[in-house]
């Protein structure tokens, strides 16, 4: 059952969307209607002697009280960003992302955020994911961060 967490200010809500999957699977719908933040964990798990199954996750989002979902192509990656787009401390912004993709061969794990700009119209979300090799080993979860 997810928490709500008390020791920061508002509520944290840490619902588990995809639980330890191994084949393509869409997340049921996540109320986030007046969240403040929303980030996304994605994690592999190792299972067997070797990872060898990949897959993307994508974020999907309603508008309207959850009856219909378009891709969200707004998240904010964690990834490294281009050292070279600007000068020493010179912010050059957020990497824009619509998917996170965790390769076989190892456990991985990666972060992402829905943009905040866009949170005051977004009722639901749900997450998709889309395994990519087949593989016989390996899972995958996704959890959400959901900040009141």
């Amino acid at each position: 059952m997810p928490q709500h967490l008390t020791y920061s200010k508002g509520i944290v809500y840490t619902p588990i969307m995809i639980s330890a999957v191994t084949v393509t699977t869409t997340s049921v719908a996540q109320l986030v209607a007046g969240a403040t933040k929303v980030g996304i964990e994605f994690f592999s798990s190792l299972v067997g002697a070797t990872q060898d199954r990949a897959g993307n996750l994508t974020i999907t989002v309603s508008m309207d009280g959850g009856t219909n979902y378009r891709a969200y192509n707004m998240l904010i990656s964690n990834i490294t960003a281009d050292a070279g787009a600007g000068t020493a401390g010179e912010d050059i912004g957020h990497t824009r992302v619509a998917s996170l993709a965790l390769t076989a061969g190892s456990a991985q794990s990666g972060i992402l955020w829905l943009d905040p700009v866009t949170l005051g119209g977004i009722t639901h979300i749900k997450a998709v994911f889309t395994r990519t090799t087949t593989g016989t080993a390996g899972t995958f979860t996704a959890r959400a961060v959901i900040c009141y």
